[in-house]
């Protein structure tokens, strides 16, 4: 019976491949003409608990920041290290997010829960980020709030300007795309992970500027510290919670869920401080699954979650109201019927930009073409090819302990003027950090 279920899975497979490859393909873009920037990284700067590096190209220059220590200490370190960095991001953010979140309210004021769009009638965004942050501070663990006031001193601003600008991701919707490729799906038969971000990648859109690799070393709770083990966030400078990330035990990404119809709640643990709650202390999918489930949840999203362990990736449906996840063989979204432009791939699990159930048939095609021999170029070209991940994209190679990221434009003046050229970030050069030579020290 076993081996029957199985050729009836292969047989079905089969149909849906054919079914892609003979359907109108429309991938937007082109593979990535760029070899992958493999030099080592520069030490800038150093404190007492903290070190800042700079790799890649003259033109696309990446921070790393390693941090030890305490939740306290790690954020004055990075306060410290990245001072004229975060004071530039958070001088001109929180403008920039009153245009976006206003321009979202006049789109989106129907799902929105009542109590956030008269906040921000009455009061603005500022309002809106105070109401949530209140809301979430009994569900958010100390640690943050601790890490946060050390950035406030380190780098002058303050502590309730860095608060509200952490709420920003519970207000914001990102369309972005997600891939883990593992086991018959790869070429190494490892785990490979991508995940790309997109965020109204625009001139005056301040996240741009100041990308930043951040790799944690936090103090054991014996020594006074929150404990957990290392992890590697991309992000820019300034942002402590975790949209894209990566640990020795497993990885995370997200996307916002456009279609979740259901109830919400601003009550809850911010998404993003979950998110990095798994990277720091969770070692398998499981222990992910568990948090996640247990956990006072929010607003909706799509997570991605790799585990070493298992060698395997899932996504999840993650809301307010319930918690639903998906394998390869797992019908998405929704549990209901496969779209045609969606195929189950044996070993592949993914989620493509737009809307879900999304009828966009580029990324399983080329996914179809490079199955068996899946490699981190494979998934570059990915990206390039759906044209995904404007603002930043990270690959997670589990195997070879190695990150893969790329960022939008991020040099140039600030304002920019009228005819400044953007690039996005998977049509620019992939920079490798090698994870060995941070973690295990």
């Amino acid at each position: 019976m076993k081996i029957f279920n199985k050729l009836i899975f292969l047989i079905i497979q089969c149909i849906l491949i054919i079914s892609v490859t003979n359907a109108q393909v429309d991938c937007d873009g082109t593979d990535n003409p760029y070899p992958i920037y493999n030099e080592l990284p520069v030490l800038i700067n150093q404190t007492a608990n903290g070190k800042l590096y700079k790799i890649g190209p003259p033109d696309n220059l990446i921070n790393i920041i390693e941090l030890y220590g305490t939740p306290y200490q790690r954020g004055l370190a990075q306060g410290q290290l990245l001072k004229s960095e975060i004071n530039d991001i958070f001088d001109n953010f929180f403008g920039y997010i009153t245009v976006m979140v206003n321009e979202l309210v006049t789109k989106y004021a129907d799902y929105l829960p009542k109590f956030l769009v008269d906040a921000l009638e009455e009061g603005g965004v500022g309002l809106a980020l105070d109401i949530t942050a209140d809301l979430t501070k009994k569900y958010t663990p100390k640690s943050f709030f601790e890490e946060m006031q050390g950035i406030a001193d380190g780098s002058g601003i303050e502590y309730k300007t860095i608060l509200r600008l952490h709420m920003f991701p519970e207000l914001i919707k990102a369309a972005c795309s997600m891939v883990g490729a593992y086991n018959s799906a790869t070429l190494n038969k490892g785990l490979l992970q991508l995940r790309a971000l997109d965020f109204g990648f625009d001139p005056m859109n301040p996240l741009r500027l100041h990308p930043t690799v951040m790799i944690y070393h936090p103090e054991s709770v014996s020594a006074g510290g929150d404990g957990g083990h290392e992890f590697a966030t991309l992000s820019w400078a300034g942002f402590l919670g975790t949209l894209t990330g990566y640990s020795q035990h497993v990885g995370i990404c997200e996307k916002y869920w456009y279609g979740y119809n259901g109830t919400s709640s601003r009550e809850g643990i911010p998404f993003h401080f979950l998110l990095r709650e798994i990277i720091q202390f969770d070692e398998s999918i499981d222990e992910a699954l568990n948090r996640i489930i247990n956990a006072d949840r929010t607003c909706s999203v799509f997570m991605g979650l790799g585990s070493n362990q298992t060698n395997t990736f899932k996504a999840v449906e993650y809301s307010y109201e319930y918690v639903r996840v998906f394998d390869d063989q797992t019908p998405f979204p929704s549990y209901v019927p496969t779209p045609s432009a969606h195929p189950v791939i044996q070993d592949v699990v993914y989620i493509d930009k737009f809307v879900q159930p999304s009828n966009h048939q580029c990324l399983a095609s080329v996914l179809q073409k490079s199955l068996g021999s899946i490699d981190v170029t494979s998934l570059i070209n990915a990206a390039a090819q759906l044209q995904t991940g404007d603002i930043h994209i990270g690959i997670y190679d589990y195997q070879q302990n190695q990150m893969y990221v790329s960022v939008g434009t991020q040099s140039g003046p600030y304002p920019p003027p009228s005819n400044f050229t953007l690039i996005p970030a998977y049509a620019r050069q992939f920079i490798q950090i090698d994870l060995n030579s941070f973690f295990n020290q």
